[in-house]
Parts: structure tokens; C-alpha cells; sequence
């Protein structure tokens, strides 16, 4: 069936929003923190249009995009469609971690899938004692598998036309490396060889690759070859993969569906010749299904030995420098450092640079982006991290080179590049003018005083007034002293009050922490598209209020620790929920379509605050 028959094929199928499944499945169940999980998510019915997946709230791991694939079929006029959704979920910390019911939903149906528990584990569990055994060959002489290897002339079993040469058609699949490491790029090759014509378009079906990260690869132009003494016209399919543990990992068959022409035998004196002449002509079409045959591969962990501290899992070679957009400015002014690391390997799952501390500059969050390209020689692009850094004071200020370690497997170790230091030059910053007490001018050297306003006064002619009249006066004027006493004692108050805030800002601050905090989260509600920024200020500016410190630059560590250390009777429980909602909401802010509702999220915010609230007064 050819692209525009297909086309129709899809058209005319009857929309069935609601005859869909949803399915997940992760590549393991247990990890360690240097270690990676595949989440597949799989969407399939029999309507041409499917929904997106929805992922819940996973505060556990950083969450990776890994590409999607497609699949159609038509088959005796049922149709069925597919869409596989990956993911590469890098941990945080360890613990057990609950990925969620993932959902999709349309025309009002809604499909979820069963939750999924991780363990997560600080190092791999001990392996029992095994008895010695002879040391394995080095990875390069490891055999590969036999695997879809293309079909020799005569060889036994091999399909040939009647000229004895080689098949009318043949697919094959091979990979670049036999024994790779962990997250190192393995270049997977489907090619289709065709020497007759085929009737319509070929439909491939990707390999099943559990286990491994894949990047799909845009597919280049055919070209002709001359295999087993035949002409071919060649077609070829690319993938990126990346295997996401050590171990026996498998990829699956994958297999091309097409249609060729095939001759009839029929007697022409057979009583229906003409009937079948006339309905299908001396020719009908035959449908093949091509496989390729599993090709198994070792991934090999990366060495425990000489891994440095700020190695985060990337296998490849890599190069890093950095910038700033300022070479000049004043204290409190903010530059915008970027560091950008470029080379082949898995760049999705790179992470984050780890900047030297320093007490020259304030840091804030980190941001970063990607950018790939992919051809036939694999993938390979770059990843910019972007870092607001502020002046804490003046002079010439260095910003030290930030290391980015990775394992080459090429030499078979580790290495680490650096960026070179930067050099800013900050001026001291402007000083506040104190604010005027009064204004006075002086034209002609002797001070004048300006009015700006003149009371409206009230001038009455002596008037008589008997006894009542008298009466009546002393009592608006008792009322009128009462009502000025009262006047002159809420000014008082309204006056001590401020003086007690001035006094003691800190106090200050502490008290109105948590309305300030309330009046963000209703603002969070009424604006959607900004509540995630708005919930991290309150959380920020109601750990800043309540423990005195600024907020700027307040990292989830910092506040755990300050609020254990002046809070000791603060419930662990508050401090776990603390930081699950931070980084949920650092998910919701750097990763928008991975959380959760905003409005439970902002309920969970609230509770938390008041919580807090209550604990530290006691």
C-alpha cells in the first residue's frame, strides 16, 4: 500500500477517541545513584489520532526527554496505531521512589497506568563470594554475536532466484560496537537491499531496545550496490542508542513489511481465466515480512577506579568553555555566566557543572539547554548551562575554571576538562541617598521656608449663648476632646509600633512571613502560567522572613539546616515534605508539562507554610 493510499486508509477510519490503552514499563527496578532508568511509555488503539501520555509528579529524578517513535499498520482493513514515549529518569538521591499513574485522556476517557516502584541505592549491593575463575578477554576481543549478517552466494539456506544468484530482496542489521560502556554511543545499521519493484511504500518496524537510551537518526538517501552478483537498490535506517545499565542488553528483531509483484499460473483454458484475468490481471501483489535476527550486546560498567568526584555519568569526548556577558560592572549588578559543553555522547542526561564555591559571588539557579545534531556518523551537540552570579564586592574578581569530568572510552579512562578562569571588573556600588527629612531653598542666601499649604481657618463674632446653648457646647466639645484623645493615643500606638518595627526588623519579618507568603500563593492561583515562579518566591521569601537570611541564592540544603539548627523540636516529617515540594516545584519550573496540578501543589505549599509556622513558635 503506497503513502497516499494509506493516507486514505487513515482518513477513513471512524474517530474513536476512546479506543486507546495506556502502558509503562522501566528497564529496572532497583539502581544505584550513578545509574539510569528507562521509563517507556506506550500508547496504542485503533484511531488514527492518540493523546500524549501525562507524567505525574516524580520529585525523585530529573526527568529526560529520549525521543518517540511511531507505528501504523493496515491490515484486511483494520487499522491499528502506536506511539512509544521515552524517558531517562536520572536519581537524586536514594530511597524509594513511587513513579505515579501516568495518564492520557481524550474525548472524555480517561486511561492510567499502575504505579511503578524504584529502589534507588547509595552503591551496588555487595555480590556473594564467586570462586575464581579465569580472567575475561579484553573488551575488543569479545566475539559479537552472529547477527544479521548479509547472506552469502550458495551459502546453505539462502534464498536465490533461478539464476542461483542472490535474493530478490534481504534486510540486514549490524552494530558499531561490540562491548560498549554504559551511556556510550552504540550506532545501530538497518539496511534493505531490493532488487525487484516494489508496489507502494516499505513499512519498517523499529527494533524493541529495552535497556537502552535511543536517539532516531534521519535517514539518507538510497544508493546502489552489487551484492552476490546482483544489482540492489540499498535503503538505510540509523539509531543512536545508549545503554542505560551494564550488562546483557538484547535488540530485538525489527522487520520491513512490503509488497512485490508476483506472477500467476493459470491455464488459459481454465474456465474462470478471464474472471480472474479481468478482476486482478496475469499479476498479483504479495506482501513479505523481512526480519532481522536479535543481536545481543555486553555493556560494561564504567571503572570504579580513578573516577574523579565531579564525574556524573558522561561517556564520550568532551570539551567545555565558558563566558561572561560582563567584563565590567558594579556590586549588586548581575552577569550571566554560560558554560557550554560540547562533544559526541548521551548530552540529554549530562549533568549539571559543578561551580567552585566562592564567597566573591551570590549564585543562583541554573538553567540549561540542548542542542543536537544527528547525521550518519551518530549524534553528537552541545549543552548550555546559564547561571546568574551577582558581585558581593569591588575590585578584580575571578571566577575559577569549572571542571566537567567524563569517561573516554576510546582510552579507556577518565578525563576531565576545564574551562579557563574569568576575570570581572567590579566597581563599588552606587550609595543610597538618604532620604530628605524636610526641603528648604535659600534664594537670596537667607533661609526661606516654602509653604506648601495654609489651614482654613474659621473666624466667629462674639455671640451670646444662654444656658443651653452652653450645655450643648460643652458636651460636642467633651466628645470632641474624647474623640482627639483617641486619635492622638492610635497615632501613638501606630508611632511605637513602627519604632518596635524599626527596632527589630528581624521580628518583624517573622511575624509577617506567613501572610506575605499566603497573599503569593492566591496570587499562584489566579495565574497559572506564572505559578510556578510565584510559589518558589513564596516558599523562598517565607524561609528568608522566618530564619532571617536572605533569600536570593537560599538552596534547599541551606534551609534544612538552618531550620534544624534554630528549630531542634521541627518534625523531620515537615522537613521531608519541604523538600519534596521544593524540588516539585523546581520540576514544575525547569521541566513544564512533567508535574503535577498547580492547584495541588499550591494546596501542599500552604500546608506546609502553616505547618512551619506552627512549629516554630513553640
Amino acid at each position: 500500500m503506497n503513502g497516499s493510499l494509506l493516507a486514505l486508509a487513515l482518513l477513513a477510519q471512524p474517530t474513536l477517541a476512546q479506543d486507546f490503552n495506556v502502558s509503562a514499563t522501566v528497564n529496572r527496578t532497583q539502581i544505584t545513584l550513578e545509574e539510569q532508568v528507562v521509563l517507556a511509555v506506550t500508547v496504542s488503539g485503533t484511531s488514527a489520532s492518540l493523546p500524549e501520555p501525562k507524567l505525574p509528579p516524580i520529585p525523585n529524578f530529573n526527568i529526560h526527554g529520549a525521543g518517540q517513535s511511531h507505528n501504523f499498520s493496515f491490515v484486511n482493513g483494520v487499522m491499528t496505531n502506536s506511539a512509544e514515549y521515552r524517558y531517562v529518569l536520572v536519581p537524586r538521591f536514594p530511597g524509594r521512589a513511587l513513579i505515579g499513574s501516568i495518564t492520557a485522556t481524550s474525548g472524555g476517557t480517561t486511561r492510567q497506568t499502575a504505579p511503578i516502584e524504584i529502589a534507588v541505592l547509595k552503591h551496588a549491593p555487595a555480590q556473594a563470594a564467586q570462586p575464581p575463575s579465569a580472567p575475561a578477554p579484553p573488551p575488543q576481543q569479545q566475539p559479537l554475536p552472529q547477527a544479521a549478517a548479509p547472506p552469502q552466494r550458495g551459502a546453505p539456506g539462502m534464498p536465490r532466484n533461478s539464476s542461483g544468484f542472490g535474493p530478490d530482496l534481504y534486510v540486514t542489521a549490524e552494530v558499531d560496537k561490540r562491548n560498549p560502556y554504559v551511556n556510550e554511543q552504540v550506532l545501530l545499521t538497518v539496511r534493505f537491499f531490493t532488487a525487484v519493484q516494489l508496489m507502494g511504500n516499505a513499512e519498517w518496524r523499529p527494533p524493541t531496545t529495552q535497556g537502552f537510551l535511543i536517539e532516531d537518526i534521519p535517514p539518507g538517501q538510497p544508493y546502489q550496490a552489487v551484492e552476490h552478483g546482483r544489482r540492489y537498490s540499498v535503503s538505510e535506517i540509523k539509531m543512536a542508542l545508549f545503554p542505560a545499565q551494564a550488562g546483557e542488553l538484547t535488540i530485538g528483531p525489527s522487520s520491513i513489511l512490503c509488497q512485490v509483484q508476483q506472477e500467476m499460473n493459470v491455464d488459459p483454458f481454465s474456465p474462470d481465466f478471464f474472471q480472474r484475468f479481468f478482476s486482478s490481471g496475469l499479476m498479483q501483489v504479495q506482501t513479505k515480512e523481512l526480519k532481522t535476527k536479535p543481536i545481543v550486546l555486553r555493556a560494561l560498567p564504567t571503572p570504579v577506579d580513578g573516577k574523579p568526584a565531579s564525574f556524573t555519568g558522561a561517556v564520550g569526548r568532551l570539551r567545555v568553555s565558558a563566558e561572561a556577558d560582563k567584563r565590567s560592572l558594579k556590586v549588586g549588578d548581575a552577569l550571566n555566566l554560560t558554560v557550554t559543553v560540547e562533544g559526541t555522547g548521551n548530552l540529554k542526561t549530562l549533568g549539571e557543572p559543578v561551580l567552585p564555591e566562592t564567597a566573591e559571588f551570590k549564585r543562583y539557579d541554573t538553567v540549561s539547554t540542548v542542542n543536537l545534531a544527528k547525521d550518519g556518523a551518530g549524534v553528537r551537540g552541545s549543552k548550555v548551562f546559564k547561571t546568574v552570579l551577582v558581585p558581593r564586592a569591588s575590585g578584580r574578581l575571578r571566577i575559577p575554571a569549572i571542571p566537567v569530568s567524563y569517561f573516554d572510552p576510546a582510552r579507556r579512562e577518565y578525563a576531565t576538562a576545564e574551562t579557563r578562569p574569568l576575570e570581572v571588573e567590579v566597581a563599588p556600588g552606587a550609595a543610597q541617598a538618604p532620604a530628605p527629612a524636610y526641603v528648604a531653598s535659600s534664594p537670596q542666601g537667607g533661609a526661606t521656608i516654602t509653604q506648601l499649604a495654609q489651614d482654613i481657618r474659621h473666624i466667629h463674632g462674639p455671640r451670646r449663648q444662654g444656658p443651653v446653648r452652653w450645655a450643648a457646647a460643652l458636651s460636642r466639645s467633651l466628645w470632641l476632646h474624647l474623640l482627639l484623645s483617641a486619635l492622638f493615643l492610635l497615632s501613638l500606638g501606630s508611632f511605637l509600633h513602627q519604632q518596635r518595627l524599626l527596632n527589630d526588623p528581624a521580628g518583624a519579618r517573622f511575624r509577617q512571613a506567613l501572610g506575605k507568603a499566603e497573599a503569593r500563593l492566591e496570587q499562584a492561583r489566579g495565574s497559572p502560567q506564572e505559578a510556578a515562579g510565584l510559589l518558589s518566591d513564596a516558599l523562598s521569601d517565607f524561609l528568608g522572613d522566618k530564619l532571617n537570611c536572605p533569600r536570593s541564592g537560599l538552596t534547599l540544603k541551606q534551609a534544612q539546616g538552618l531550620l534544624r539548627s534554630r528549630f531542634p523540636k521541627m518534625p523531620d516529617g515537615h522537613l521531608d515534605q519541604l523538600k519534596r515540594l521544593w524540588e516539585e516545584i523546581d520540576l514544575s519550573r525547569y521541566a513544564p508539562g512533567a508535574s503535577g496540578d498547580a492547584g495541588h501543589i499550591i494546596d501542599g505549599v500552604g500546608e506546609l507554610l502553616r505547618a512551619l509556622d506552627e512549629a516554630m513558635k513553640r
